[in-house]
């Protein structure tokens, strides 16, 4: 799956890919009741065959101008398995 599949599938700010690992990121002002556990259950569940790796929150006094990286935000790590058919062809001439 790519950024640009991931982008489609979620409401994120940013996200990234690392070593297989993508990282979404929804920045913030004010909470109004969010938290990172709720951002990461909509990403977990928007996103086929995700898996969480990690998910938290990183608070900043506000930075007018900075990246979202470096203001508020929720941050979900996770990876996506994409599920394989193996099929099978059975020869019954003899």
């Amino acid at each position: 799956m790519t950024i640009k599949q991931i982008e489609e599938l979620i409401s994120a700010d940013s996200i990234s890919l690392r070593n297989g690992v993508f990282t979404a990121r929804h920045g913030f002002y004010y909470r109004h009741g969010g938290s990172a556990e709720s951002y990461a259950a909509q990403v977990i569940a928007a996103v086929p065959g995700a898996v969480l790796v990690d998910e938290g929150e990183h608070y900043a006094a506000f930075r007018g101008g900075a990246s979202v990286a470096n203001q508020s935000h929720w941050w979900v790590k996770f990876t996506v398995v994409v599920a394989t058919v193996a099929s099978v062809v059975i020869d019954f001439s003899i």
